[in-house]
């Protein structure tokens, strides 16, 4: 079997960075492309809190199912409307 040789260009990256250029870029089938809500980083935040605090909010995540970091997230949201 023959060697594939990618020395002049790779297809994927030359077809992506076009896409970019041109702002074409097309979701999957099924998906739809909102450029406003399409966030790629996140940010960390340090926050102090009473451990008694903290272990009901951990607790109540639980109870939900949910992690700790999503708990606070989705309170955050809620705050934030």
């Amino acid at each position: 079997m023959a060697k594939k040789s990618f020395s002049a260009s790779m297809p994927a990256e030359m077809f992506i960075s076009q896409e970019i250029q041109r702002g074409t870029v097309t979701a999957p089938q099924g998906y739809k492309v909102n450029h406003e809500v399409v966030e790629t980083k996140s940010r960390r935040v340090q926050l102090l809190m009473q451990p008694s605090l903290y272990a009901r909010l951990k607790d109540k995540a639980q109870e939900q199912g949910l992690s700790f970091n999503d708990f606070v997230h989705r309170a955050l949201e809620k705050a934030a409307e």
